[in-house]
């Protein structure tokens, strides 16, 4: 193959399709042909995700070759949660509920109805010989399943990528028996899956479970982090009457602006001047047990490209993000600028042997 590595990159998540799930692959596949990789993305025909971004099309490189697999599983436009409240009557929720039953019976997750098509995808592929590992990237966890599958059916190296915890996830609710026998049979799949990796790359908040879970497994720390140079060509345009708070995203699990909004309500409550001054700009989700608090000074608006987020983002006097410690892990969930553990994003897939 030459001097050249070429790696097939399995993923759920990839443009179209937009969030934050994507940022970390579409890098990946952007950078790494930079360091002497070839990337071809192995990803769904239609996620079936939260919100789209045809022109996030544009982003992907002309020289990544994308494969992309039909995806027959449940489908995420609407959050399960939210398609219950809106559902109206008791009897329509009921109804939504019964419906929504059988994906919680889907293990890893609600996609794993996509392992009977990206597996014999992804294996009829690695057996042309033309590539040099398998790499993974989760969640969906399903994926982690499709990467030890493939790999007990081919002879090609399998690096796994994990961008959250699987099992410490905060949004847990291991209170109750059902919960704890679901995560008990993943704790199991997880085993299975760390023990068919042949090398991982995790973010910080995640490190410490894969070590947990196989100690000597090879495992590269790549932190969460930024493009400097796609923010480099933001110009900020801040409201100069307003203090603007934004959030852009979704609200998962029981993530809430609920405490920022009780305090934003005692500060005008104390000091009503301020109520002229406040703006709260959420774009993408807003959660429906969070609404009548102060609702004249926050402003829900949909879904927007990309490029559109980061304005956004620039724009505010405060950019906001929620979320929960999940057993210590808060600490470590925001890039850290002074991290020194950064591992060069190919380090171990230059490692592989070539299955050439």
């Amino acid at each position: 193959m030459g001097d050249r590595l070429r790696i097939l990159f399995c993923a759920f998540y990839y443009p179209p399709t937009s969030g934050g799930g994507v940022e970390r692959t579409i890098q990946f596949s952007r950078r790494l042909p930079e360091l002497g990789i070839d990337v071809e993305m192995l990803v769904p025909e239609d996620a079936k995700w939260l919100a789209e971004d045809p022109g996030s099309l544009d982003r992907i490189p002309p020289y990544v070759v994308v494969h992309r697999v039909p995806y027959r599983g449940p489908s995420l436009r609407q959050l399960p949660g939210d398609r219950i409240r809106a559902a109206g009557s008791t009897l329509g929720r009921l109804a939504l509920r019964a419906r929504l039953a059988p994906q919680r019976v889907f293990l890893p997750d609600a996609n794993a109805p996509w392992l009977a098509d990206v597996v014999p995808a992804a294996v009829r592929l690695l057996k042309t010989g033309r590539y040099d590992a398998l790499v993974t990237t989760t969640p969906p966890h399903t994926v982690a399943v499709a990467g030890r599958m493939i790999r007990a059916r081919v002879d090609v190296p399998w690096i796994a990528d994990w961008r959250d915890p699987w099992l410490t996830h905060a949004d847990l609710d291991l209170s109750r028996p059902d919960v704890r026998a679901k995560h008990a049979a993943i704790e199991r799949m997880a085993r299975w899956c760390v023990g068919g990796m042949d090398a991982a790359s995790v973010v910080d908040h995640a490190e410490d479970e894969v070590r947990g879970l196989r100690p000597d497994l090879p495992l590269a720390v790549i932190p969460n982090g930024i493009d400097l140079e796609e923010l480099a060509g933001i110009e900020r345009r801040p409201d100069p009457a307003h203090c603007t708070f934004a959030f852009t995203g979704w609200f998962f699990g029981d993530r809430s602006p609920r405490v920022l909004l009780q305090a934003v309500a005692e500060l005008v409550r104390d000091r009503p001047e301020l109520r002229d001054v406040i703006r709260l700009r959420f774009v993408g989700g807003f959660p429906d047990a969070a609404r009548g608090i102060v609702d004249d000074l926050v402003s829900v608006e949909p879904p927007v490209p990309h490029g559109e987020a980061l304005q956004i983002q620039a724009d505010a006097d405060v950019a906001l993000i929620f979320m929960q410690d999940g057993d210590g892990h808060g600490a470590k969930f925001l890039p850290d600028r002074k991290s020194t553990r950064l591992n060069s994003s190919h380090e171990w897939i230059s490692r592989m042997p070539s299955s050439a």
